[in-house]
């Protein structure tokens, strides 16, 4: 006779999306079903868009963890009614699973019922037999947009209990900064884990045929007058605002005009639909780059996070990881980064980072023995530039620009702020502003031309790249690794053994 089998329940808002999260829970999710077959895996989501397992695998929806434009704003009345409709939703739905992991719970307004229905499940209504733990990618703090007008909706104390997690079994958190968030908001540190997003490696390794190589870039629509000698620096990211792309931009420009080579910008994501601000933000980049006047490719389609491969595995849709394969480097100039993918995947691939320094996540990676010295911390703009709102000396440092709002933790009621307007759009309108006057342009380059220079030397040198790329193939293989992960994922969880059959 053979026991039950042990379930795990994944619970986002959306079950196939392409987002990060997703791409997380898909290379979780095929380890774990390699690691314990006898596993039993289910996705509960707002809705299920693609599937990211067959076989053997459960698929629940609960519509209301779908976030949805609202045409008035959201009530205190209709907030406590939605997250309750929620939380006794995912009970229902989960009432015979033994652990259950939500990821992303904290981010605010982005869909705040939701946040409190994830704490109303499991100080509430979880099942006595089922542990739950929040695996935290995100925090609401890190994007004025997510939350703005909180305070009128939940009092800072609510939100401290919120973020506290009471019934929640244990934290898994991506990054250290978030873990020592957590901490002052007054979860107990033995509660918290550190476990990094794994890594595919045998998706980045994987080497292409010169055929292939030529179908990657012909999918790219690079036009005619600047294929010839191209050199592809890969930003991969969405078109969003906080992946700074007018920074990337910048930076393409003056390596081209240092190096006198034929580099050619590549944002590998798509225009996000369900980000309000990214069409505009879009417009705004494109004329950007009719003013810099130098070649770069949005990919119209996107590139998938898998390959998908064909008959006698051929393949039929190329994904980022083949993108790397044709790239000369790989691009960071994120102002923030909830997975800080790109800066552990080129290692896998044998290739190079260059651009900015994210230090929510190069931190961790750092202290587990990667090498990221030759990355800058701020890119400077002429203190003449300025937006509506008045001038700035910087394109926004990280470490200034966050730490504000990670405060609002420990003292709430004085960093509710409601941020201007157009603040998601200051810093491409001064970049526009530098490229329109000669002046400005040549300001620009002479307070950022050592940290350009770094840069542009580093592209040029193959053999100060292979030494790195050595030595940071070797912290990454070793920690990173989807199948290390997994297996430190399974630990945490109580879920590392196999089901024995009697």
């Amino acid at each position: 006779m053979s026991e039950k089998k042990k379930t795990i329940c994944f619970i986002h808002y959306g079950i196939g999306w392409k987002d990060g999260v997703n791409a997380v829970l898909t290379g979780l999710a095929k380890e774990i079903k390699e690691q314990n077959p006898d596993l039993r895996i289910c996705f509960l989501g707002g809705e299920i868009e693609r599937r990211i397992l067959k076989g053997n695998t459960l698929y629940k929806t609960v519509p209301e963890l779908i976030p949805r434009r609202r045409r008035g704003k959201l009530n205190k009345k209709d907030l406590k009614k939605e997250s309750l409709v929620i939380a006794k939703k995912i009970a229902e739905e989960t009432k015979n699973m033994d652990v259950v992991v939500i990821e992303n719970p904290f981010l605010g307004t982005y869909h705040l019922p939701a946040m409190v229905g994830f704490s109303l499940y499991a100080s509430q209504y979880k099942s006595k037999d089922t542990k739950v733990f929040f695996r935290v990618h995100d925090l609401y703090s890190d994007s004025p947009q997510y939350f703005k007008n909180l305070q009128r909706l939940i009092s800072p104390s609510e939100i401290r209990d919120i973020v506290k997690g009471r019934g929640v079994d244990g934290f898994l958190v991506i990054d250290s900064i978030i873990r020592t968030n957590l901490v002052k908001v007054g979860v107990p540190r033995k509660k918290i884990s550190y476990l990094p997003n794994g890594i595919d490696s045998s998706k980045f390794s994987r080497k292409l045929s010169k055929r292939e190589k030529e179908s990657v870039i012909k999918n790219l629509e690079i036009p005619l007058e600047h294929k010839k000698k191209a050199k592809l620096l890969v930003y991969p990211v969405r078109v969003v605002p906080r992946k700074n792309i007018e920074e990337a931009i910048f930076l393409t420009y003056f390596i081209r005009e240092i190096t006198n080579n034929n580099y050619i910008l590549v944002i590998s994501g798509k225009i996000d639909e369900n980000d309000r601000l990214s069409s505009g933000y879009y417009k705004k980049l494109k004329e950007l780059i009719n003013l810099a006047d130098i070649p770069v490719v949005f990919v119209k389609k996107g590139f998938s996070f898998n390959r998908r491969l064909g008959p006698r595995g051929k393949i039929k849709e190329y994904s980022v990881s083949d993108l790397y394969q044709v790239s000369s480097s790989i691009v960071m100039t994120s102002l923030r980064e909830g997975f800080g993918y790109p800066f552990l995947e080129c290692w896998f691939a044998k290739k190079i980072i260059i651009g900015r320094r994210t230090p929510n996540v190069i931190t961790s990676f750092e202290r587990n023995g990667l090498n990221f010295k030759w990355l800058y911390r701020s890119f400077l703009i002429p203190e003449k530039v300025s937006s509506k709102d008045g001038p700035e000396k910087y394109f926004e440092k990280i470490s200034s620009r966050f730490k504000w709002l990670y405060n609002i933790f420990l003292i709430p009621e004085k960093f509710f702020l409601k941020p201007r307007k157009a603040e998601h759009l200051e810093r491409v309108i001064k970049a526009i502003k530098v490229f329109k006057d000669p002046k400005l342009k040549k300001e620009t380059w002479e307070l950022n031309k050592k940290i350009i220079a770094r840069q542009a030397r580093l592209l040029q040198n193959s053999k100060k790249q292979k030494q790195i790329i050595r030595n940071n193939f070797k912290a990454v293989k070793k920690i990173y690794e989807i199948s290390k992960i997994t297996k430190s994922f399974l630990s945490l969880v109580k879920l590392d053994e196999k089901d024995k059959s009697s």
